[in-house]
Parts: structure tokens; sequence; C-alpha cells
């Protein structure tokens, strides 16, 4: 019987999670594999492939950039690749493989058994640098390996250990019916796979898939997307009972955050900030099954007094025959590259700007924050200022050009040529101005000019 590795070196890998490869044996350099009763893995029975002319429903999204994503049937030993993009998906590549020596799903270190769940490639490793980092007996792993977030944040909820679960090659001599945990596939294969995935992919290994018709793939895409609606729209309506309704009982973060502690910062967060804006983009939905789903999303947040614009993995398992969310991980991303973002920004300045030009004043100061200052001026004398100027009825030009904004702080800095025109002045310059809020209620809070 193998003696699974405790003394090789950990794969420190780009999630800041260490893993020791499960399948190679302590006395590695003394092991010898028994051929007798084995076949190579790209002769491994070639079960009939369940598609057809039905699609995975383990695999949808909402106006999705193009990605792969790899999904693992574990009961008929199929790995299929996908293209999702947009709403829908499509398999452009299918092959077999070899899973696990023991069926279920993993629960233990060394039970030999292939973990069932979302996963995502966290780093590669070539042949050559697989043997160079384990020695000789690395070669059975063939072309190379890409290893998985095994285990990930529900694994850990659930108290399951183990790791260094790998999608990998055969050595092309080696027979083989099943691995102590992997994914394994012969060389051509993997070749084929590593041309279409990276560190990031996302990776569903399920006992069975899910296959379905397009009329009930695309049911099960509404409904899901549904499910993220009904938490986001809880979230930004500050509708606290049904906001901690969506929460699992057993939410649990890498952090250490718990139900408890969750729903108390945002109920409290919804106190303080009851006015805000949260758009999800690029939203991607990964099923393990029925009672397992993760929603892979972009998300831009504003309140009063902060912009975020982030990728969240929202973990949901079923509770109460409910998907509930489980945990969640968030990765920062600039806030400048938020969808729309640019354009209402710039809307809102040309906005401010007609409101000028026509000499309104309610709507002009309704641009203003009344906490809003100038270098001499507070909002009643700006406000005392401007009134005074629009009475006298001279026609205004103004011209607005060649805008620029940053985010920095809870505030919006917009930069722009101003050219401006009325009676007998005529002047221009760099308007700085700087704006607070979200959009539909940005406010500008101060103004800055400079003659150019």
């Amino acid at each position: 019987m193998k003696v699974l590795c405790s003394i090789l070196c950990a794969l420190v890998l780009s999630f800041g999670i260490s893993y020791a490869y499960e399948e190679i044996p302590a006395d590695a350099k003394s092991h010898t594999e028994d051929v007798s009763k084995q076949m190579i893995a790209s002769q491994a029975p070639a079960a009939k492939s369940r598609l057809g002319k039905n699609t995975i429903v383990n695999l949808s999204a909402s106006g999705a950039e193009l990605i792969h994503v790899v999904l693992v049937d574990k009961s008929i030993k199929r790995l299929y690749i996908a293209v999702l993009n947009n709403d829908g998906m499509e398999v452009i590549k299918e092959f077999p493989i070899l899973t696990g020596r023991v069926d279920g799903n993993k629960v233990k270190q060394g039970d030999e058994k292939t973990p069932e769940g979302v996963y995502f490639v966290v780093s590669y490793s070539s042949g050559d640098e697989l043997v160079k980092k384990y020695g000789s007996y690395a070669l059975i792993y063939g072309a190379g390996s890409f290893p998985l977030n095994y285990p990930n944040i529900i694994d850990k909820i659930d108290k399951k250990t183990g790791g260094g679960i790998w999608l990998h090659g055969v050595k092309p001599d080696l027979d083989k019916t099943y691995t102590q945990g992997c994914v394994a596939m012969n060389n051509t294969n993997f070749g084929l796979l590593y041309d279409k995935i990276s560190i990031k992919t996302p990776v569903i290994i399920a006992e069975k898939l899910l296959y379905s018709d397009d009329k009930d793939y695309e049911t099960s895409r509404k409904q899901l997307l549904n499910t993220l609606n009904s938490f986001i729209t809880a979230w930004q309506d500050n509708n606290k009972e049904t906001f901690k309704s969506l929460i699992h009982s057993k939410f649990k973060t890498y952090s250490g955050a718990d139900y408890k502690k969750y729903t108390n910062n945002k109920t409290n967060l919804m106190d303080k900030y009851p006015d805000k804006v949260i758009r999800n983009y690029n939203t991607k939905i990964f099923m393990k099954d029925d009672d397992y789903t993760v929603f892979d999303t972009n998300q831009y947040y504003c309140a009063a007094n902060l912009s975020t614009y982030t990728n969240k993995k929202y973990y949901f398992i079923k509770e109460d025959g409910r998907l509930k969310l489980i945990s969640e991980e968030t990765a920062s991303m600039p806030v400048a590259k938020a969808p729309e973002l640019n354009n209402e920004i710039k809307s809102f300045v040309e906005n401010w700007a007609a409101s000028w030009r026509d000499q309104d004043i309610e709507k002009y100061m309704a641009n203003y924050d009344i906490k809003f200052k100038t270098d001499k001026e507070n909002y009643n004398q700006w406000k005392s200022k401007k009134t005074t100027l629009f009475s006298q009825g001279e026609k205004i030009s103004l011209n607005i050009s060649n805008i620029k904004w940053s985010y920095s702080g809870g505030e919006y800095r917009v930069e722009f040529i101003q050219e401006y025109s009325s009676g007998s002045v005529s002047d221009k310059g760099k308007k700085i101005l700087t704006l607070s809020g979200c959009p539909s209620f940005f406010k500008i809070k101060s103004e800055i000019w400079r003659e150019i």
C-alpha cells in the first residue's frame, strides 16, 4: 500500500495556500508501478458522450467575457473544455480521463478520492519542472500539471483535509486506470488542455454533470441569476431581514468572519450609508450540482464615502431547500475600470454645464453638495453669486473638452478644459471638480479654476 507524501516540499501557489502533491509517495525514489492489470489513460473505457445535442447546465453566465472552463464528470470519466461567452456556453473539446481510485467526494488526506466542487487553477508546472522538483518519479506525470485550489473555502468549512489535487498528464508508457485523487489524461489531451487554460481558469468537478436541452438550460440560468439578484437587491435596498435570510448559518470567510459578524457588519453599514449603488458585470455561474453554486462576478459598489470595483466569488449552498450565501472572496480592481462609470461622470459634467448655459439656478445648484467650498466661497455664497450673474440675462457660451477623472479616498477628481464667454468676459482655463456620492446622486464638493 502506498504511503502518501509527508516529507515533500509544498507548492506555494498564487492563492497564498500551500499544497503538497498527494499522489507522490514518500518512498518515490524506490517506487515501482505494478502495470500488470492496468491500461494507459488514452485507452481508458471510451464512455459514450452524454452531450449529443444537449448542453451542460453546470456552466452559464450573464454578459460574460470570453473564457475557457474545464468540466469533469467523474461518473463517465470525461473532461470537457467549454467556452463561456455572453449568456451561454459551448463545449469545444471532450476526452477520457482518470480519477481517484476510490469513488465518492474527497473528505480527508489519503482517501484516494477526487474532490467535487468549483475550483480554480492556481499554477502550472511543465514535466521538466516537476522532475527538477520531485526527481525521476515525477516522470509519471507526463507533460505537466495544473494544481487546483483544493481545499477551497467550502471544503474548509466542511473540515475536509488533504491537498495537492492536480490536472496532469500521464507518462506515455505508464499503464494506469486510476489516480490517488487527481484528474489525469494522456499527454496529447493534456496538450489540448494546456492550449486553452491558464492560472485562474475555473474547474468544475462533479460526480455527475447536469445535462439538458436549450430550454431547460435557459430556465436554470435565469433562476440562478434571480438568486444572485435577490441577494444584491436586498443589500442595496437595505432590506435587513431578507438579506439575513439569504445568508447560510455556517457562513465563514478565510478571514474568519462568521454569520453573526458578517450580517452585523452589513446591517450596520446599511444604517450608516443607506444610499448606495451596486452593479454586477461579467457574471459567470459555476454549479457543482443543484445544491452548490458559485457566482463569479465583477462588482461596482458605491456609497456616500466609498467606491470599489472588485471581483467577487459568491459561494452559495442550499440550506432549508434554498440557496444561501456561505462564503465570499474578494479581489480588488481599479475603480476606473468599472463599466459605465466613465460615461456617467462625463454625463454629469455635461449636464452641469448645460444648467450653467441655461442659467437655471435651481438645476445648477442641484449639482452641488451643501458642504461645497471654493477657495473663497461656501455653498450659500456661491449660490448668491451665481443667482446675481444669471439674473443679468447675458448669453453664456461654454465649451467643455478633454474630460479626465480619477478616484481616491471616496471622491472623484474630474479635470477638463473650460472655455467661457458672456458679454465682455471671456476666459479659458483648467477646471477641477471634486465629486462625492455615486452615479445618479453625484454632488460637487469643491471647484477650482486656473487660467491657462
